[in-house]
């Protein structure tokens, strides 16, 4: 077994805590008061959703995966599982203010989950806490959601038929970012924690960024994301729209605070670009659907093809395997792999 591998295990199996360096662990531990987590699962089976009514599987919907009533996941686990299946843990897009854990039942991302499922993975795809403009907590809110969820899931991974050390986590646009910070954070399990769930590892073995942002940090798309257009951005976030979503970010109300020490440490924890290093998890990054042009509406600010370029010439330079797909930008990855291709090598899965 590789040595990652083995230090994958390891930390899964006995959680570890952090030594002080981690920054994304810098706004502290979710807050999990009132919420034990542990009890066993009480599992019923549903119907399995349209595009999927041909699986040979068994689909539960809604189960409770957090401290709050949004933080809710549907399983879809392969009839016939002989041993521990590994899991892609899915989280959906809406730029933190919408969207649903149930996009996935339908076009590519659907054929994705069929594919995967027959090739004997777990599926699961999650919801979490949106943002309000203006935000008493910030992105950090839906990050640890899907921390906690992932961590939930290795708790009760016995339950679930899971191998709780091989785990891809995935998503599309800020389901994409938030999976990108979990592989991109030093181990935020804590050995020995008080509470059950958080002494899971949150380490993984890959993770699928699909019309990722490549940083929380807003101020490194200035100096990161897009250089070639030198624009400014707090300037740029009033113009279009965007300057209530920037504070709510952070969980801040007035401009003047961007630079302020609080919100420096806050944008270093959220920050994934700074936060990726030599020791993370193989990357999926894919940003294809937004052409390359100057950053001027929301979308193409958030979904632009120089956010997989950054994450890309990131991986490169500390050492991260990286499949990367950014269009216009000339980075297409010679293998050809798609996200089940990828996803069953980094989980060690052979394809039906």
């Amino acid at each position: 077994m590789p040595l990652s591998a083995l230090a994958l295990v390891g930390a899964v199996l006995s959680g570890c805590g952090d030594d002080g360096g981690n920054p994304a662990a810098a706004l502290g531990e979710p807050d999990l008061a009132g919420w034990d987590g542990s009890t066993a699962l009480a599992l019923t089976p549903d119907t399995l959703p349209a595009a999927l009514a041909e699986l040979d599987a068994s689909f539960y919907s809604g189960v409770p995966c957090g401290a709050y009533q949004e933080d809710l996941v549907d399983l879809v686990v392969p009839n016939g599982l002989t041993g521990p299946a590994p899991l892609f843990l899915f989280f959906h897009g809406g730029g933190f203010t919408g969207g649903t854990r149930t996009q996935v039942y339908g076009g590519s991302d659907a054929e994705d989950l069929q594919a995967l499922v027959e090739a004997g993975v777990v599926y699961a795809t999650a919801d979490y806490r949106l943002l309000s403009e203006p935000d008493a907590e910030g992105v950090i809110k839906p990050l640890q959601d899907g921390q906690v969820c992932l961590q939930y899931l290795r708790l009760h991974a016995a339950e679930l038929g899971i191998d709780p050390t091989r785990v891809v986590v995935a998503g599309n646009s800020a389901g994409a970012g938030l999976s990108l910070w979990l592989a991109t954070a030093s181990e935020m399990g804590v050995r020995n924690h008080e509470h059950p769930v958080l002494r899971q590892s949150t380490r993984v073995s890959g993770v699928v960024a699909l019309e990722t942002q490549a940083t929380y940090d807003l101020a490194r798309w200035d100096t990161d994301v897009f250089v070639v257009y030198n624009f400014d951005l707090l300037t740029l976030a009033a113009a279009i729209g965007l300057e209530g979503r920037l504070l709510a970010f952070f969980a801040i109300t007035d401009l003047a605070d961007f630079d302020s020490p609080e919100t420096q440490t806050y944008r270093r924890a959220v920050d994934m670009l700074g936060l990726l290093s030599h020791d993370d998890p193989p990357i999926f990054v894919r940003n294809e659907n937004t052409p390359v042009s100057r950053p001027l509406t929301p979308d193409v600010a958030f979904h632009h093809p120089d956010h997989a370029r950054a994450v890309y010439d990131r991986a490169l330079a500390v050492g991260v395997p990286v499949v990367a797909y950014a269009s216009g930008r000339d980075i297409v990855d010679p293998s050809g792999e798609d996200v089940v291709d990828f996803a069953l090598r980094v989980l060690d899965v052979t394809a039906p």
